[in-house]
C-alpha cells in the first residue's frame, strides 16, 4: 500500500494549515485534520464553502501537483 501525499500534513503536531493545488488548477484549503480521509489512490476532504455549504472533494493521488 502507498501511503497518501498528505499523510505527512495531515498527521503533523502542530497541525499547520495547507494548500493542496491539483493538475487542474483546482485549489483545495485543508484547515483542520479532522477533514481528511487518507486512501490508498485518493483521499477525502470535507469542508465549508463560502457560501456556508458543505462540500466533499475526492484527491486522486495522480493529480495532485503540490502541498
Amino acid at each position: 500500500m502507498e501511503a497518501s501525499p498528505l499523510r505527512d500534513w495531515a498527521k503533523a503536531v502542530p497541525f499547520l494549515p495547507f494548500t493542496v493545488s491539483m493538475s487542474n488548477g483546482r485549489q483545495i484549503q485543508v484547515t483542520n485534520p479532522e477533514m481528511i480521509i487518507l486512501g490508498r489512490r485518493w483521499d477525502t476532504v470535507a469542508f465549508v464553502d463560502d457560501e456556508g455549504y458543505d462540500r466533499v472533494v475526492v484527491l486522486q493521488h495522480a493529480h495532485i501537483n503540490t502541498i
